[in-house]
């Protein structure tokens, strides 16, 4: 079986696949987005001789059989390798990033889930690398204050954090928002606030994509952009997940299906 590679055009992720299965709908194993499998180079395509006489169609039917049920193992193989191969990214993300504020034992992991917890302030964990563009996606939820993604986090203090605070918190009168943040020296200003529809209510969860490209950052909510803003303050930098709360106003968060790109 004549194979080749290809990538997610959501996320980037690198598949491969046999020929067989150009122009089919699958979902991607990281992004779980719909995508059909494209043609394969013509490099890829084996050529096919035409033969000097057909065999009898009652002939044909076991090949046709035997090739279907190939074809059938063959994509259990396929999504089998695709699942053990590239394994769970928030998983990852939880072994591999430390605590930039506050302290790793407040956070805990369980089910392909990230949960926060504070009291203190915030907490803050941050991934080993530095990006520059990138596009960081996760589902976010809390059942008290606020779920918050960084980006380009320099230390504690100075960075972008994209704060979601749904309906029913108690900050804006009970009512939801969402905030692409500037922090310099400890010091935040607002550089673009959404709170202009309902949106998801406390323990509901909210799929977030924070884009990055340049100065240009963009905030989607469920597949809608509803933030933009350009600033070149911070061109690289650490990309985060983060909880804030005091022993008055408890914060409790959780974030899954973490990628980035």
């Amino acid at each position: 079986m004549v194979e080749f590679k290809f990538s997610c055009p959501q996320c980037g992720q690198h598949i491969q696949c046999g020929v067989s299965y150009a122009g089919t709908q699958i979902n991607c194993p990281v992004c779980q987005q719909s995508i059909v499998v494209p043609q394969p180079p013509t490099s890829s395509t084996p050529a096919f001789r035409r033969s000097p006489a057909r065999p009898p169609r009652s002939a044909m039917r076991p090949r046709i059989l035997i090739s279907v049920l190939c074809a059938a193992v063959l994509a259990v193989g396929i999504v089998a390798i695709i699942f053990f191969g590239f394994g769970n990214s928030t998983s990852t993300v939880w072994k591999d990033w430390s605590a930039l504020s506050g302290d790793k034992n407040q956070w805990n992991f369980d089910n392909g889930e990230i949960s926060g917890h504070s009291t203190t302030a915030e907490s803050m964990l941050v991934s080993p690398g530095t990006y520059g563009d990138v596009t960081f996606s996760a589902t976010l939820g809390t059942t008290n204050r606020e779920a918050t993604l960084a980006i380009r986090m320099q230390d504690d203090n100075d960075g972008y954090i994209i704060v979601f605070a749904p309906d029913g918190t108690r900050i804006l009168g009970n009512r939801g928002y969402i905030a692409l943040i500037k922090r310099t020296a400890g010091g935040d200003v607002r550089l673009a606030t959404y709170n202009n529809r309902k949106l998801a209510a406390l323990g509901q969860t909210a799929k977030f994509k924070v884009v990055a490209r340049g100065p240009l950052i963009e905030v989607w909510v469920n597949g809608v952009k509803l933030l933009h803003a350009s600033d070149s303050t911070y061109a690289t930098g650490s990309i985060g997940i983060r909880v804030y709360g005091d022993p008055s106003y408890p914060c409790d968060a959780t974030f899954s299906k973490l990628t980035f790109h």
